[in-house]
């Protein structure tokens, strides 16, 4: 159904492991579905709202249950963390595509390259390091709190956000 760009994700399709990208404590289990993205998509169900992107997305650190994107009745998340690229995350969001589904679809960018994909679809919703005036645009927050390897949001700067993104949802 879906295909990860990501190759070294893709290897844990079906996985449980402790340690993953920064976060190296072994505090926090990961457990990945078969595409080898975080397993936490029910794809029994068309999602309302659709997310790719970064690590922070993907929830290095915390608990399934404290990322932001659990919130959402209705979702799938494919966040991408460790090693990956820009061009992964858009490859992702290509193969989705190609599912035909409608669904609000949000990025979330680690750095400034997201500049070159503003202009992707102007009904994507974009969640972007600085400041921005464009209309599809959304500032990321600044971390109230670390993550177990304090290297990535914690569960308080996740609730936050989403209750800011909720909001330029609505």
């Amino acid at each position: 159904m879906f295909y990860n760009s990501n190759i070294a994700m893709k290897k844990l399709a079906c996985k449980l492991v402790n340690k993953f990208a920064k976060d190296k404590t072994g505090k926090i289990q990961y457990e990945f579905d078969q595409y080898g993205f975080r397993k936490l998509n029910n794809y029994n169900k068309n999602p309302q709202y659709t997310f790719f992107g970064c690590s922070t997305l993907f929830g290095v650190g915390v608990q399934d249950n404290q990322i932001f994107t659990q919130q959402f009745e209705n979702f799938w998340t494919f966040g991408l963390a460790g090693k990956y690229t820009e061009d992964e995350i858009i490859e992702n969001y290509k193969q989705f595509q190609k599912l035909g589904i409608k669904s609000k679809v949000i990025f979330l960018w680690r750095n400034n390259t997201y500049k070159n994909y503003l202009d992707l679809d102007t009904n994507i919703l974009h969640c972007v390091p600085e400041r921005n005036n464009k209309q599809n645009c959304i500032r990321l927050m600044n971390t109230i709190d670390y993550d177990v390897s304090k290297t990535h949001w914690g569960p308080k700067t996740h609730q936050k956000f989403y209750k800011l993104l909720s909001q330029k949802l609505s």
